[in-house]
């Protein structure tokens, strides 16, 4: 496998874990986690310092204090994190190419109706592990049907993302 190679797959690989993350905890635990998903450009990491040091009106002593704290294992400030997510992997330049991941496949192949109607008929909770075993399974199948050679890795992905679509769904479509 090419350096190339590696490094797309390593882009497709953190894109479909950063596509879990919805609020700004999950994604300062991406940023801690994932660290490498904020160097594979490394002009990309530089322009995010300096974005979000303009943004924040830091002069010089700020900005050595910053990096002082992220050397000394005080880390990055968290809103630090959430900025570097939306600026580097939102809409960084690694990973601009992706516009649909397989994850995004797999999800659609049923709809969070059916799938409320098909866990609601299981009598199962939308939640919990049998939940997500038979979301995992519909979704295997339909994959197969479809041809489409999935990981098991991104299956719990999409089983996830799934899951939360639904309850999304569940919320706009059953409001008090």
């Amino acid at each position: 496998m090419t350096h190339e190679q590696k490094l797309l797959e390593k882009i497709q690989q953190y894109w479909n874990i950063a596509q879990l993350c919805k609020t700004n905890k999950q994604k300062v635990t991406f940023f801690d986690e994932n660290q490498e998903a904020f160097n594979l450009d490394p002009d990309d990491g530089e322009d995010a310092k300096n974005q979000y040091w303009e943004k924040n009106g830091m002069d010089d002593d700020d900005i050595e204090e910053f990096e002082e704290n992220s050397l000394l294992g005080d880390g990055y400030p968290d809103e630090y994190k959430i900025f570097a997510f939306d600026y580097l992997i939102t809409s960084g330049k690694a990973f601009s190419g992706i516009t649909s991941t397989p994850l995004d496949e797999v999800v659609k192949l049923i709809s969070s109706e059916k799938l409320q109607e098909k866990l609601d008929s299981e009598g199962l909770s939308y939640s919990g592990s049998d939940a997500e075993d038979e979301v995992m399974l519909i979704l295997e199948r339909k994959a197969k049907k479809k041809g489409l050679n999935v990981g098991e890795d991104d299956l719990e992905a999409a089983t996830k993302i799934a899951i939360q679509d639904m309850r999304d769904w569940i919320d706009d479509h059953y409001e008090d």
